[in-house]
């Protein structure tokens, strides 16, 4: 029997967390969360590690543009990730057209088989939706992480043999440049992302899973994993847990409709890319939006934000998406109430609108505030009242200490990040 790989492999009185601050405004989301995990005298020990495109320029600096040892994700970071009980993740900043350049999430999902992409989409108080009525909308989307066209199994210029590998090759021939990828599925890569959808389901007391797939086109890849879904599914009714297929594009039409009409999602990479950042949009947007990278042997957790260089170092960007991605990884590692604190801390911040406490993009978006560039809370504003809505001692001299300390640890200078050593 498999562990639930849901939770950490092993329970313990105190963790090992590997944090990584990413790239740009990476930052300053890590900053702005750890000063609210500072707040919660958690069972954790922190151990920094770094990865994204401020390892690329490290690595290109110690080994020379062109050698095969760049990279973005350095040996430092693996071996963090290996010895630690779960990662926390900020973003990082990927820039296309660099040689030799390969995204550094990508790496690790392959590197440590992290097969669920997790990403739940959730509205909160104060924010709410853009849709008729303001349905509540609770979802949980269940990506397949390391197949699909994201196995990078691609080619170009393609090779002469595969034009005779099938004959819908032959009307390609003439082309003057020809590129594919191949979208791969397996057996075991379907069955496994599709079970942990069912028990999760099953765990969690919800009473549907919809597989969302293009099996009327795409038959082979696709159809397989239909296929797998309802054959599972059936296994599952005696939970009460009813198994929905439909078309993905259909999903995409129905989540705009009727998203209350959802609770489990499971789909493949790309669709569940695609569908998973639909349903983040219709609860805040990506600013609000967490994601865990989950497998046998390890757990990594990163918002669905971007690292945003243009705000870099500059303290604007919102720290829910951050924070809610906290919950997630507190929640992996058995520490539910904890985690629960911290949604509700920022539904209260949220609701209660205060000066001084909402980032320009939730002033903007959410408040209609004409002045939000004035008004804007900056993003260790907005960190401390919530922290302050868990500890309410968490003020003055003990606030001050804890920003000194997390800005220590999330320290973006080339001689304090870590990696290529």
């Amino acid at each position: 029997m498999h562990r639930d790989v849901m939770k950490v492999k092993e329970k313990k009185d105190r963790y090992k967390v590997c944090y990584m601050a990413g790239d740009d405004s990476g930052f300053d989301m890590m900053e702005g969360a750890l000063l609210v995990l500072e707040a919660m005298d958690l069972p954790v020990e922190w151990v920094r590690a770094d990865l994204g495109w401020c390892m690329w320029e490290r690595s290109v600096k110690k080994f020379g543009e062109g050698d095969p040892r760049c990279n973005t994700v350095p040996p430092e970071t693996v071996e963090a990730i290996k010895n630690t009980d779960a990662t926390l993740m900020a973003a990082i900043t990927s820039k296309a057209g660099v040689k030799g350049f390969k995204s550094a999430i990508l790496q690790i999902r392959q590197l440590f088989d992290l097969y669920i992409n997790l990403r739940p989409a959730k509205t909160l108080p104060g924010i709410g939706t853009p849709l008729k009525g303001d349905p509540k909308i609770d979802i949980v989307m269940f990506r397949e992480n390391t197949e699909d066209l994201y196995a990078a199994v691609e080619f170009y210029p393609l090779p002469a043999e595969q034009f005779d590998m099938h004959p819908g090759m032959e009307r390609f021939k003439k082309c003057s440049e020809v590129a594919t990828s191949w979208r791969v599925f397996s057996k075991e890569g379907c069955e496994r992302i599709i079970r942990a959808a069912f028990e999760y389901a099953k765990a969690t007391g919800r009473k549907t899973v919809h597989c969302c797939n293009k099996a009327n086109v795409i038959r082979q890849t696709d159809g397989m994993m239909k296929r797998l879904f309802l054959e599972i599914g059936k296994e599952y009714e005696q939970y009460g847990i009813k198994a929905i297929e439909e078309n993905a594009d259909a999903t995409a039409m129905w989540l705009i409709k009727n998203p209350q009409d959802y609770s489990v999602v499971v789909a493949s990479n790309v669709f569940g890319d695609i569908l998973s950042d639909e349903a983040s949009q219709l609860t805040g947007g990506l600013g609000f939006a967490p994601s865990g990278n989950i497998g046998e042997t390890a757990a990594l957790f990163e918002p669905s934000s971007g690292s945003v260089p243009k705000y870099a170092h500059r303290y604007r960007v919102n720290p829910s998406g951050m924070l809610m991605t906290s919950k997630m990884m507190l929640e992996y590692l058995g520490l539910e109430k904890e985690g629960a604190k911290i949604e509700k801390a920022i539904g209260e911040v949220l609701v209660e609108n205060a000066p001084g406490t909402l980032t320009y993009d939730v002033l903007r978006d959410f408040r209609g505030d004409s002045d939000w560039e004035k008004n804007a809370a900056s993003t260790l504003d907005m960190a401390a009242a919530i922290a302050a809505k868990i500890n309410p001692s968490f003020t003055g001299k003990t606030l001050e200490a804890a920003k000194a300390k997390v800005h220590e640890m999330c320290a973006w200078q080339e001689d304090k990040l870590v990696g290529f050593n």
